[in-house]
């Protein structure tokens, strides 16, 4: 039996995606029977949270990545899944959302192969608060999202600052408490900080724009943002 297991182990195909956030090429292999399963369950029960642990449980299973997947950029691991689930089970999904003018019931298939990361070419990770003061910024992980589950831009900027540099000093985020640095945040003028509230606003994205017609026979479009738009609003069989 462990050799069936090991052969059949060996056989699954192996794919390559690249990263959002890096461009660094990453293998990986489409999800078994049993990953399936524990996805679906996760789907149909699960909290949001529950659902994106077990989500970067298959995920740092199935792909080859040098740290767990709950520590790399958001739209990374919904990129990867969107690509992870195109390969294990096939290219299309069906959404069901509810259209905001008319209020109804609406379902979609769309396909997963066409939706790709959205860049702004206005983003930056370096940003200029002054001409003598620069803040550079790192991506919020999954970690970091499951943390902040509100999205509350101040304190998602408050841990993803990773350094600020001045003509005199560099200051290391990570050296210092976060009473340090909500201290440097509060003393920020309000063009400063929206600056920097700015960098999340441009950061990469996951979104597919979706044309749908409502039963008054009007043609509509719905953007679709991320994991909790492409599968909480998918039947759980096809996950």
């Amino acid at each position: 039996m462990n050799k069936l297991l090991k052969q059949l182990q060996s056989a699954l195909p192996k794919y390559s995606v690249s990263l959002p956030s890096t461009k660094k090429k990453l293998k990986f292999r489409p999800f078994t029977v049993k990953e399936e399963k524990v996805l679906l369950i996760a789907n149909s029960t699960a909290s949001y949270e529950e659902m994106l642990n077990t989500l970067t449980n298959v995920i740092d299973s199935c792909f080859d990545l040098d740290r767990p997947s709950s520590e790399y950029p958001f739209f990374d691991i919904e990129y990867l899944f969107l690509k992870l689930r195109s390969k294990s089970v096939n290219e299309t999904v069906e959404l069901t959302f509810i259209c905001p003018e008319t209020k109804e019931k609406i379902t979609k298939e769309i396909n997963l192969d066409d939706i790709e990361p959205v860049y702004s070419k206005d983003h930056k990770c370096e940003i200029l608060i002054d001409p003598t003061i620069k803040v550079k910024m790192r991506y919020p992980s999954l970690d970091d999202i499951i943390d902040n589950e509100n999205l509350d831009y101040y304190n998602l900027l408050l841990t993803c600052i990773e350094s600020i540099e001045t003509k005199d000093e560099l200051i290391i985020a990570k050296d210092y408490s976060k009473e340090n640095l909500t201290e440097i945040v509060d003393s920020l003028t309000k063009t400063q900080f929206n600056k920097l509230i700015e960098f999340f606003k441009t950061m990469p994205r996951i979104e597919t724009e979706v044309e749908y017609q409502t039963s008054d026979e009007v043609s509509r479009k719905i953007k679709l943002k991320g994991i909790r738009d492409f599968f909480q609003s998918a039947s759980a069989t096809q996950i």
